[in-house]
């Protein structure tokens, strides 16, 4: 825009070269709007296969999806689906870290003010173990996908790794390695998560669950005890 206005001040004997400037820049703006668009519909065909993909996983397991099924199950062209996703293990490990990063950037947000690592860490358990007693089906995708897909293991495992590390540097945490004790709240996590699935709930089991973990991570019992039934932040 600013190129288009400055092109309006030049001299009446150079209209014919300043047309031809503003020509080129009218085709740069819009070629630059259709590739946004293009962009957009991209991303909004993804978002459907994504979301055909979870309503599939949580009904019948990841095991018995395959591209073809996805493609019915989204109501698209079956080289559609294979424009974005060459295997099925593409696929689910695709959807599994879309579910997975979307309510991780949600449970950031409910710990923004919170500087204890051991707290922070609470909140992401129990955050996850809440979301899926108030959504089953959430719950389900996100324990059957995470068998399989070892990128959402690593993804759920980056949010994590700023709070463990907090949490050993404030002497809350004591683990000799770091990796193993991501995977281990990882996995007591979606445990906790398909044991109230299948019908084994317990009172408070999302603080029972994360009192367990952080026990496990070292901190002391009180402690944990007390985080792990801290009111979650609004």
């Amino acid at each position: 825009m600013e190129k288009i206005q400055s092109i309006g001040r030049w001299k009446s004997e150079e209209w014919g070269w300043r047309m031809v400037k503003q020509a080129d820049t009218a085709s740069d703006l819009e070629a630059e709007e259709g590739l946004t668009r293009g962009h957009k519909k991209k991303a909004r065909t993804r978002r459907l296969l994504v979301e055909a993909a979870l309503r599939i996983y949580a009904q019948r397991g990841g095991q018995t999806v395959s591209l073809n099924r996805l493609a019915d199950e989204a109501g698209v062209s079956h080289g559609t689906v294979y424009n974005y996703f060459r295997t099925r293990e593409e696929m689910l490990e695709a959807v599994g870290i879309a579910l997975a990063e979307a309510f991780s950037h949600e449970v950031i947000t409910l710990s923004v003010g919170l500087s204890s690592g051991a707290e922070r860490l609470a909140v992401g358990v129990r955050s996850f173990i809440r979301k899926a007693q108030a959504d089953h089906e959430w719950g389900s995708a996100l324990v059957k996908v995470v068998r399989f897909a070892e990128g959402l293991r690593s993804a759920l495992a980056a949010y994590m790794r700023s709070d463990l590390q907090a949490g050993k540097q404030q002497g809350d945490f004591r683990y000799a390695s770091e990796e193993l004790a991501m995977s281990m709240v990882v996995a007591g996590t979606t445990g906790a998560i398909f044991t109230l699935l299948e019908g084994m709930e317990l009172e408070h089991h999302d603080s029972a669950a994360a009192e367990m973990i952080l026990l496990a991570l070292g901190v002391e019992d009180e402690k944990a005890a007390r985080i792990a039934r801290m009111p979650l932040p609004e």
